[in-house]
């Protein structure tokens, strides 16, 4: 734990602030600061619908239909209007029946902008949480925040199968396998969701309490990112599965060369400024792998070198202090100290950028702060007052609720 006074950076209190640990979602201040501070509050991604080859008079194009993936992690998202996903799948079918187009010989899902991305989950992620929403892969070419979701409803008494109601934006390919019982009253969503990259079928285990209603909504995660945009975009058109296929383009050296292509639309996402905003109020983990992996590629740097060079070129804090495995801290691989947390959330402040970054954090209990819970690790960072602080406890025995609020009474004191 640390405390800084926020006009000087002197340290107020500090206990074990030098000891890596697992920070957990606390880890998005410093993906955040990294992106405004390399990426900018105005950069935006770029998606393209572009078509190829030759259109006859009966509206059979010899050639494909191409969505070029750029990176946005919002595409298809139901956080803006703008980025809604039926909305663009109106948009496209609209735009793709206006020049003429009524078959084609597949859709090409396009990810060789980032041809050398081909690892979809970072190597720290857990077999239990890649299955689920907040553990779910990320691409060059993402699609509804790469997941879908499941309507569950518990059985009538404990022990009971609990019921697979609907799924709502699944992969057209995917099978659930439901293993789910209820639970006792009380009890909660213990469910849990366990899939394999680029598998078909799907696990659903763990317990639902009785009282948690008819129409239980969980996430689950998409395998597959470009291949779900794809084949959304082929029923949207009703074209067939038979004569339509579904390609995923990996090198620029085959199918058709961006010059050889005529483009339908360039789908913008947000400003980062309101991508960051979503990434700490909702901690979507897909936008902190998305980030790291768009800076990446733009300053030539592995994915988890990322975080430690910006703490220590921007920061002058060794690299020692900074392992991480992922931009969102779900891993619980990932270590950092209480102190480089609080001292890239005091230097930000003279930032041109502060007021966005400062405004995305949520407000947690009356503070300005960021939120981390993953299995035995609970952390808080942010602003309280005339502080900068960081807190992070791992491996401790008992109640997370009890734990929880004892730091907020702590954080209280200095209100």
């Amino acid at each position: 734990m640390i405390i800084l006074d926020n006009k000087t950076g002197n340290i107020v209190f500090a206990s074990n602030k030098d000891v890596g640990l697992a920070p957990a979602s606390t880890l998005k201040t410093i993906t955040g600061a990294a992106a405004l501070h390399y990426l900018g509050s105005d950069y935006r991604y770029e998606t393209l619908l572009q078509y190829s080859g030759i259109l006859d008079d009966y509206g059979t194009l010899d050639g494909y239909i191409y969505i070029v993936g750029g990176g946005d992690p919002t595409l298809g998202s139901s956080r803006w209007n703008e980025t809604n996903g039926d909305t663009i799948m109106d948009r496209w079918a609209y735009l793709i029946n206006d020049v003429g187009i009524k078959e084609c010989r597949g859709i090409v899902a396009d990810v060789s902008v980032w041809s050398d991305d081909t690892q979809t989950i970072p190597d720290g992620y857990l077999w239990g949480d890649i299955g689920n929403y907040y553990g779910t892969g990320s691409s060059v070419l993402n699609w509804r925040e790469n997941q879908f979701r499941l309507i569950l409803s518990p059985g009538d008494a404990v022990g009971k199968p609990v019921t697979l109601v609907a799924l709502v934006h699944p992969p057209s390919s995917l099978t659930i396998i439901n293993e789910a019982t209820t639970g006792p009253l009380g009890s909660g969503d213990r469910t849990n969701m366990y899939l394999a990259l680029d598998d078909n079928h799907g696990y659903l285990r763990g317990s639902l309490a009785i009282d948690l209603g008819k129409k239980f909504s969980i996430g689950g995660a998409v395998a597959n990112s470009a291949l779900y945009v794809a084949d959304e975009l082929r029923q949207k058109m009703r074209w067939s599965t038979d004569t339509t296929d579904l390609i995923i383009l990996k090198t620029k050296e085959s199918i058709n060369t961006a010059s050889d292509r005529s483009t339908l639309d360039v789908h913008h996402s947000p400003p980062m400024s309101d991508i960051l905003y979503w990434f700490e109020q909702d901690s979507i983990n897909l936008y902190g792998e998305i980030i790291i992996k768009t800076i990446g590629h733009k300053i030539n740097s592995s994915a988890n070198t990322i975080l430690p060079t910006y703490c220590q070129n921007e920061h002058g804090i060794e690299q020692t202090a900074v392992a991480t495995i992922d931009g969102s801290g779900l891993s619980p691989e990932n270590r950092v100290t209480t102190w480089t947390l609080a001292r890239v959330l005091f230097d930000v402040q003279r930032s041109s950028w502060f007021p966005i970054y400062q405004s995305a954090l949520p407000i947690i209990n009356g503070i300005r702060m960021k939120s981390g819970y993953i299995k035995n690790v609970l952390s808080y960072a942010g602003y309280v007052n005339k502080y900068v602080f960081s807190i992070i406890i791992n491996n401790f025995n008992g109640d997370t609720n009890v734990m929880r609020q004892k730091i907020w009474n702590l954080l209280d004191t200095l209100k």
